[in-house]
């Protein structure tokens, strides 16, 4: 069974209840005084810090769902997969192999019952590898933003380049432990740049994998 299947196979069953709504951690709360993202000195950190909580009780989730605990040099959290679903992606290295480990995770923890839980587990591609043990290397740089620009670029009919603003929450996050440690990155699923280009890298294993296991909830 491919991602694609399963993201049908996920509308069919949220089809009652098409919008959970995903448990927000502290630092995504609105405070008394205001929203805490919009009184923050750096709203670009603050937006950084909730995602990156966000991707933490995800990542927890498919750990008590599917009873596993891994040790990523890559993780990727996929926040709002179009099934409802939120999906994990772990790189682990075994013994000088790099093996996905891909699970669906409910958004909300109320909705268990109507996600199905599917797993993947497979080794990557030579390609994928290859680009995932050159991140460890180069994503330290100073200079690449932790969390990236809402907005996508448009070539337009004469060759000249505008951009337009992300309006519609879609966040992934990315961990990354690079030779200067652990690194972490939100991007929208629309972003262009070399850490998005990664996820799609990642993801795009798991989409056309027939490999998926699925369980009973």
């Amino acid at each position: 069974m491919t991602r694609t299947s399963l993201i049908a196979l996920g509308v069919l069953f949220l089809a009652g209840n098409a919008h959970a709504i995903e448990e927000q951690p502290e630092s995504c709360r609105p405070k008394v005084a205001g929203s805490a993202l919009a009184l923050a000195d750096d709203a670009d950190q603050a937006q950084l810090q909730c995602d990156i909580d966000r991707a933490a009780l995800i990542a927890d989730r498919a750990d008590v769902t599917f009873d596993s605990s891994n040790d990523p040099i890559l993780r990727i959290v996929d926040t709002a997969a179009p099934s409802g679903a939120a999906y994990v992606y772990d790189i682990v290295d075994a013994d000088g192999t790099m093996m996905l480990d891909a699970r669906t995770v409910p958004v909300d923890s109320d909705t268990n019952t109507h996600i199905p839980l599917c797993r993947l587990q497979t080794q990557l591609p030579a390609p994928v590898a290859s680009k995932v043990a050159l991140s460890l290397l180069t994503t330290s740089d100073a200079g690449l933003p932790a969390y990236g620009a809402r907005e996508k670029m448009v070539v337009n009919a004469d060759g000249s380049r505008s951009y337009e603003l992300l309006l519609a929450s879609h966040d992934i996050i990315t961990s990354i432990e690079t030779t200067n440690g652990l690194k972490q990155f939100s991007r929208h699923s629309e972003a262009t740049d070399i850490i998005a280009e990664l996820n799609r890298s990642v993801i795009g294993v798991a989409n056309f994998s027939d490999g998926w296991v699925c369980k009973s909830n």
